[in-house]
């Protein structure tokens, strides 16, 4: 593919990238403004709502200065006129990140991967600049640094996971090429045991949010109806409920590894405990227990054995399809070459992968909501990253040894 052609199709799609993203939650509010609203509000207004929501959804903090009246309107006082947002909107970053992943993957990426990367992300970088700067001024401001920064971050670990997925990837190959091949194993099979680790519990994190939706449906319904939002109104909560949802599903995360997550100062929401108090009005918050159910305890168990699975189905990469024990018999191997150490190595950079993934998604899905008591939301990196590092190294490793005794066991009987 022509140069010529690899860059407009790349400053292209980020364009349409950022213009979807925006778009997300503009033209719900322009739904409002026309026919709630009945075009007596500023129009401007909803597209800086719009564009705060793409930046907040980028991790992007927002700012906010109430005018004094308002905050005693509000019962909020002069302490609670000052305040920020950080929680994000991973909805908006989950979708970012999967379109830089679609642009990496592209033949013409691989063919000029220097002038795509530096092509997207100088784009990205200049439209965050566009959209920081001419944004309407008003009571949200937002520091242009990070406005100019997350986004694109977001984007390039796009662009680098499509470096490094597949078996012929860039980055495959340096690895064949330049690693010892034990040592590869090694980080192979690490690797794929913590990111499927990962993976794995957010997909059945997201299942147990979509079952809690379903069995707390009437609950749902019940808020909606509280907030007398009208239909379009609905429309927009909505929108910014489903760019909220990813982060919902990382609180769930935290929920199913042990520690939990806040939902302001003094209350939490964890399998071991949970003491609620007055929450956001959201509909959303209608799938909250409001106690921990008998069989909670036992919950802190499923993390490890999602990880037991992907050491089980990674063993291959470490030791290869060969049936073998945990320690090779033939004269002359080194100790650190045995099965029984390599999968101790492995095991523990499964544990460090998940357990900085983990941290990393914590810090996302936490921060500040609002004044007052929720200027904590959310989980906390460091118990997330100590909980699942240790659950994920249990898990792995008793997948690794598994395998090995499998084939202890198959050599015996034979």
């Amino acid at each position: 593919m022509k140069a010529r052609l690899v860059l407009l199709a790349t400053v292209l799609d980020v364009v349409v990238l950022v213009g979807l993203g925006v778009g997300i939650f503009f033209a719900p509010l322009t739904l409002v403004w026309a026919f709630s609203d009945g075009f007596s509000t500023q129009l401007l207004d909803s597209w800086a709502v719009a564009v705060q929501g793409w930046f907040l959804g980028h991790s992007v903090p927002l700012f906010i200065e109430l005018p004094a009246e308002l905050a005693q309107s509000l019962g909020l006082g002069e302490m609670g006129q000052s305040f920020q947002v950080t929680v994000a909107l991973l909805g908006i970053a989950v979708l970012t990140l999967l379109w830089g992943y679609r642009i990496g993957a592209r033949e013409g990426a691989r063919a000029h991967p220097f002038l795509v990367w530096f092509l997207a992300v100088g784009t990205m970088v200049g439209l965050s600049f566009l959209l920081a700067f001419f944004l309407p001024a008003g009571a949200v401001t937002i520091v242009l640094m990070d406005a100019l920064v997350r986004p694109a971050l977001f984007l390039a670990a796009g662009l680098a996971l499509a470096t490094w997925a597949g078996p012929d990837t860039a980055g495959r190959e340096i690895i064949r090429e330049r690693v010892p091949q034990l040592a590869s194993s090694v980080i192979r099979a690490g690797f794929a045991a913590g990111l499927g680790s990962v993976i794995a519990m957010l997909g059945l994190s997201a299942l147990v949010v979509s079952v809690l939706l379903l069995v707390n449906f009437s609950s749902v319904i019940s808020l909606y109806e509280a907030l007398q939002p009208g239909a379009y109104g609905i429309i927009a909560l909505s929108i910014a409920q489903l760019a909220l949802l990813p982060t919902v599903v990382v609180w769930v995360f935290s929920w199913l590894i042990g520690p939990g997550f806040a939902l302001g100062v003094g209350a939490t929401v964890s399998p071991l405990g949970t003491s609620l108090q007055a929450v956001p009005a959201l509909p959303l918050a209608g799938i909250l227990p409001e106690a921990v159910p008998s069989w909670g305890f036992a919950v802190v168990a499923l993390p490890a054995v999602v990880a037991f699975g992907a050491g089980l189905s990674s063993r291959a990469r470490l030791l290869g399809h060969a049936r073998g024990g945990l320690w090779a018999g033939e004269p002359g191997t080194a100790w650190f070459a045995q099965p029984v150490f390599t999968s101790v190595f492995s095991a523990l950079l499964a544990a460090l992968v998940a357990a900085g993934g983990g941290a990393l998604l914590a810090a996302l899905a936490s921060g500040e909501l609002g004044p007052g008591r929720f200027v904590q939301v959310g989980p906390d990196p460091a118990a997330i990253a100590l909980w699942w590092g240790i659950e994920v190294f249990v898990g792995v490793l008793l997948g690794f040894f598994s395998g090995g005794l499998a084939g202890s066991l198959a050599q015996t009987r034979r």
